[in-house]
C-alpha cells in the first residue's frame, strides 16, 4: 500500500441516507484523492428509489445483500452464514487502515456494524441524528427489558461466531405501547468503536462534553453543488409545488380514524385555500393502505411511488414551495433542506404526552414551523434568518483534522 492515495468509504443501508452521503463526498473529496466509495445494503427500498442519476458522484459503489433476522433455532444456520459472508466480503475491500476513512451514515447496525467489525483498526466516523444518538446510549435495565428472541440468538451465538460487534435488541417485559419502547443498539457505546461521532440536529450545537462527539446541523440539499438536474418519475418539473405527506392513520391509532379523517380534511382544505394556483400533491406514507380513499383529495395529485422523502427532495428541491404533514419528521427534513416545512399536529386532539412527543421529535424549530390555527395562513420562513451552530461540512473537516493530528 506504499504510496497509495487515501480513500473515502461511505456506508449507508437505505437510500434515504443518500443525500447525506453526497454531502460527505462534497465535504471531504479533496482530502481523499484515492476516490469516494459507497457501500450500500440491497433492499426493496433501493428498487423503489430514483437514485441512479447520482451514482456518478461516487468512484465506485459496492452493494451487499440485506440479512434478515431469524425467528428461531431452525433459521440460525442461515443467519450465521449470511452474516459471516457479508462481513468477509467487506473485509476483502482494499481499505487501508492507516490512510483511509470510513464514514457510517444514519445507523450503526446491519451493514455499518459489518463494516466496522471487518476493519476495526481503520479510522471511523459515525454521522447520526441527535435522537438516534440518544437511543444508541440508552440503557435497557434487565428488570424492565428482556432480549427479543432473534436478539438473544444474535448476541449470544451468531455475532461472536461471525466476528461482529454484539448488538442489543431489548423489548419491555410489560409493553406500554407507543414509540421508542424498544432498545436497539450496539452492546458497546458507539464512542468506543468510532473515533469521532457527528451528532446532527436542527441547531447544530454540541450535545456532549466528550471530545469525540461533534455537534453539527443536518446537511442541506441547498448546499450541494453540481448535481445532475433530475425531474420526477413522470418527467414533470413544475415549480411552486405544495406537498402533503400522509400518515398511516388506519395502522397507528393516535386518535380514532374518523376523528383523524375529519381533522385531516380540514388541513387539506387549508392548503386549497392558501395555495390556490399551486400544484397540490398528496404523497401517501409507505405503510398506508387505503387511507387516501377516505380523504377529500379534490385538486390533489396522488403520487404513490413510496419513494423516501429525502430522495424526493433531492430531485425536486427547486420545484417545491412548501411541505406539510401532521407529525412526520418529513416536515423537519424539509426545514433542514431549505424548504418551508410545516407540522400540523396542534390542530388534532392529541393527548398532552403525544403532543410533547411530536414536539420533541421535531426539535428546535422556528415558531412558523408549527401550524396551530387553520384560520391564519402559513408564514414562509426560509431561508432561516439566524445562522448558528456548526455546519455538517465543518464538522467533517474537524474530524479529518483530528485524524491527521492523532
Amino acid at each position: 500500500m506504499t504510496g497509495a492515495k487515501p480513500k473515502l468509504w461511505i456506508v449507508i443501508s437505505r437510500p434515504d441516507r443518500l443525500p447525506t452521503a453526497l454531502a460527505v463526498v462534497q465535504a471531504l473529496r479533496a482530502q481523499f484523492p484515492g476516490g469516494a466509495h459507497l457501500l450500500r445494503e440491497d433492499s426493496k427500498w433501493w428498487e423503489r428509489a430514483h437514485w441512479r442519476p447520482y451514482a456518478g458522484q461516487f468512484d465506485e459503489i459496492h452493494a451487499f445483500p440485506h440479512v434478515n433476522t431469524c425467528r428461531g433455532l431452525r433459521d440460525l444456520p442461515r443467519l450465521y452464514r449470511e452474516s459471516a459472508e457479508r462481513r468477509e466480503a467487506i473485509a476483502q475491500l482494499p481499505i487501508d487502515k492507516e490512510r483511509d476513512l470510513i464514514v457510517c451514515v444514519g445507523g450503526i447496525l446491519t451493514i455499518s456494524n459489518a463494516t466496522i467489525s471487518a476493519h476495526p483498526e481503520t479510522t471511523k466516523v459515525l454521522c447520526v441524528a441527535e435522537k438516534v444518538y440518544r437511543d444508541l446510549i440508552r440503557v435497557g435495565e434487565r428488570m424492565r427489558y428482556r432480549f427479543t428472541t432473534s436478539g438473544w440468538l444474535q448476541n449470544r451465538i451468531v455475532e461472536p461466531m461471525a466476528g461482529l460487534n454484539r448488538t442489543l435488541h431489548f423489548k419491555p417485559r410489560i409493553n406500554p405501547g407507543g414509540d421508542g419502547v424498544r432498545v436497539e443498539r450496539l452492546q458497546k457505546n458507539p464512542d468506543s468503536l468510532y473515533h469521532r461521532i457527528v451528532v446532527m440536529s436542527n441547531g447544530g450545537t454540541d450535545v456532549s462534553n466528550n471530545p469525540k462527539i461533534i455537534g453539527a446541523k443536518f446537511p442541506s440539499v441547498a448546499e450541494l453543488r453540481d448535481l445532475p438536474q433530475v425531474s420526477d418519475r413522470n418527467g414533470i418539473c413544475i415549480g411552486g409545488q405544495v406537498i402533503f405527506f400522509g400518515t398511516p392513520f388506519l395502522l397507528i391509532h393516535n386518535v380514532s380514524p374518523d376523528v383523524y379523517v375529519e381533522r385531516l380534511n380540514c388541513c387539506l382544505d387549508y392548503l386549497r385555500r392558501n395555495f390556490s394556483g399551486h400544484p397540490l400533491i398528496y404523497r401517501p406514507h409507505p405503510n398506508e393502505t387505503n387511507e387516501a380513499d377516505r380523504l377529500k383529495l379534490d385538486g390533489f395529485r396522488i403520487e404513490d411511488d413510496r419513494e423516501a422523502a429525502e430522495l424526493y427532495f433531492l430531485r425536486n428541491y427547486q420545484a417545491i414551495a412548501a411541505v406539510f404533514s401532521v407529525s412526520s419528521t418529513v416536515s423537519r427534513t424539509a426545514l433542514n433542506n431549505g424548504i418551508n416545512g410545516y407540522a400540523m399536529y396542534p390542530v388534532f386532539p392529541f393527548t398532552t404526552p403525544q403532543t410533547e412527543f411530536f414536539a420533541g421529535v421535531m426539535g428546535d424549530v422556528p415558531v412558523e414551523f408549527t401550524i396551530g390555527d387553520l384560520s391564519s395562513p402559513p408564514i414562509p420562513y426560509q431561508p432561516l434568518a439566524v445562522e448558528r451552530g456548526r455546519s455538517f461540512a465543518e464538522a467533517l473537516q474537524l474530524t479529518v483534522e483530528q485524524k491527521t493530528a492523532s
